[in-house]
């Protein structure tokens, strides 16, 4: 068995099932063996691409995705998304392969270079007596860290003969660690004095699955319950549930976080666009919970820094406060239930749907799209301004269900992760919101969708413009028309690339699609006009 065949079969082994890649001269010959033994091959249009399907298919499904790219330019086009899976931590592979032994080769690269660079681990086979065993330590770090890993498998290697089997070892996952007895008490000392605290869960709170011992440590202290962004619609339908803490935050949630005297935060970073640069927090104790030390301190300042699992720790101070015979006050709490069940969602804004103009306001098209597509969906987001729309009014029944391709603060990802979680959730809707210049940027993925018929309905919010650069040009007294773009209208394109495609210039235009994404067998591209003069910017 030649070295390209044993790597085909350990990939197997480890239940990789699907790959996402570009073949080349460093990866063809064991993708092709790989696809043979029962492996799903699914080719990219680009090889930045192929990374942002496997983090979305990681971030979807919950397991690590695999991408494999050649050597040279392939490996640096994937850069601006393996960043991406870096700074969102997602636990994806990437399979390289050096260039062949020669010093002058023209596609020659420092690998170990660009993974650093990226952020990424690196790990090289030297040998192919080391083939399973490098594998296998590439993966354990992909799961142990929380952050992709390149593997090198030099070109020079695959047509070597492979030493004999050696079974792989499958990854274990991290201990669920508790703190010292002196941090956690002393964040339990704090929260006990506290008389109106919030609990804000984040992304980490998310994947230690800790949302009962949240909720119940909720009770306990009579706090409120809100989410990071990347947590959104997590507390959903709960009475005590304040949404997205920040800046997206709706009137009634704003107004409790200000009077809140105390914030738990758990698996939370507490960045800029959580905390207001800090304002959100000033005044109150904060108390941080992270699985990652190095998360302490870095945004803002903390009063009490608990080490630990968000489950274990939430676990933990909840049987504490039992023991110690806590009894909150609940007046505040009562009061935050009736503000929240009196808010009903799209109040605070102004409808600027211009009926004359054929131009839809984008909350009211998220509001409406939120009452149309099926509960059970999954929500990939690209970045820009239409975000700001979007996010607090397209909901998602579980915070898994929502994507967020923006880590690294790049436009244009959103296609291939979305990709990526369709092949993922074959069995649920992919919804993808993305502004006309991201889907631009990678329009050649809606190729891939079709290929490989998925489930996907790709919004594009369309202001003909790069809708951020827009408002700061306003606000900076620069013409904001120079930030205009005329592109090829998105449905025939759509169309000419084997999808289907429907323009929306009214909002009741979107109805058509409660039937029609009941059983999508291929992408659907949903172009929503809109006016780039409307600010949705706080």
């Amino acid at each position: 068995m030649k070295v390209y065949q044993r790597f085909a079969e350990a990939l197997l082994e480890h239940g990789f099932d699907t790959v996402f890649g570009l073949m080349g001269d460093a990866n063809m010959l064991y993708l092709c063996d790989y696809a043979e033994r029962g492996g799903r091959f699914v080719p990219a249009v680009h090889e930045g691409g192929a990374v942002g399907m496997a983090d979305g298919w990681s971030r979807a499904g919950g397991r690590v995705g695999v991408a494999s790219v050649t050597h040279g330019p392939a490996v640096t086009n994937t850069m601006t998304a393996l960043t991406e899976a870096v700074r969102s931590r997602s636990r994806v592979l990437l399979v390289t392969g050096d260039t062949p032994a020669e010093p002058t080769h023209f596609q020659r690269l420092d690998l170990a270079a660009v993974a650093a660079a990226a952020g990424a681990g690196y790990e090289r086979v030297g040998r192919p007596g080391d083939l399973v065993r490098m594998l296998d330590r590439a993966v354990q770090r992909v799961v142990a860290e929380d952050r992709p890993v390149v593997l090198d498998l030099p070109f020079g290697l695959l047509r070597q003969e492979a030493d004999a089997p050696r079974s792989v070892a499958r990854p274990r996952p991290r201990a669920a660690a508790l703190p010292p007895s002196d941090r956690l008490d002393a964040a339990l000392r704090l929260m006990s004095e506290a008389r109106r605290p919030v609990i804000l869960a984040g992304r980490g709170a998310v994947a230690a699955d800790a949302r009962d011992e949240l909720v119940a440590l909720g009770e306990k202290l009579a706090a409120p319950l809100a989410t990071t962004l990347l947590a959104k619609d997590w507390f959903r339908d709960h009475p005590s549930d304040l949404g997205v803490f920040g800046g997206l935050s709706h009137r009634a949630a704003a107004a409790v976080i200000d009077e809140a005297d105390c914030v738990v935060a758990f698996g939370a970073g507490l960045h800029a666009h959580t905390t207001g640069h800090g304002a959100l927090l000033k005044g109150k104790k904060v108390v941080q919970v992270d699985a990652d030390p190095g998360a302490f301190g870095w945004f803002t300042r903390v009063d009490e820094a608990v080490p630990g699992d968000a489950r274990a720790v939430a676990a933990a101070m909840g049987e504490a406060l039992w023991q110690s015979g806590h009894t909150p006050d609940e007046s505040w709490l009562a009061g935050v239930r009736l503000r929240l069940g009196d808010h009903r969602p799209g109040d605070g804004y102004q409808d600027r749907t211009d009926a004359a103009a054929g131009t839809v306001d984008v909350r009211t098209a998220a509001l409406r799209l939120d009452r149309l597509l099926p509960r059970r969906r999954v929500l990939v987001s690209d970045i820009g301004r239409f975000a700001l729309g979007v996010w607090p009014h397209l909901r998602v029944a579980d915070a898994r269900d929502f994507l967020c391709m923006g880590g690294f603060g790049s436009i244009g990802l959103g296609l291939a992760g979305a990709v990526g979680a369709a092949v993922a959730r074959p069995d649920d809707l992919t919804v993808l919101v993305v502004g006309d210049g991201g889907f631009m940027m990678n329009v050649g993925e809606f190729t891939t969708a079709v290929r490989e018929r998925l489930p996907l309905l790709v919004v594009v919010l369309n202001d003909g413009a790069y809708g951020a650069e827009h408002v700061k040009l306003a606000r900076l007294g620069v013409d904001p028309d120079r930030s205009l773009t005329a592109w090829p209208d998105p449905v025939p394109l759509a169309e000419a690339m084997g999808g289907r495609g429907l323009t929306v210039r009214r909002p009741e235009d979107l109805d058509v699609l409660r039937e029609r994404t009941r059983s999508l067998d291929g992408p659907l591209l949903v172009d929503v006009r809109l006016d780039p003069r409307v600010d949705v910017v706080p």
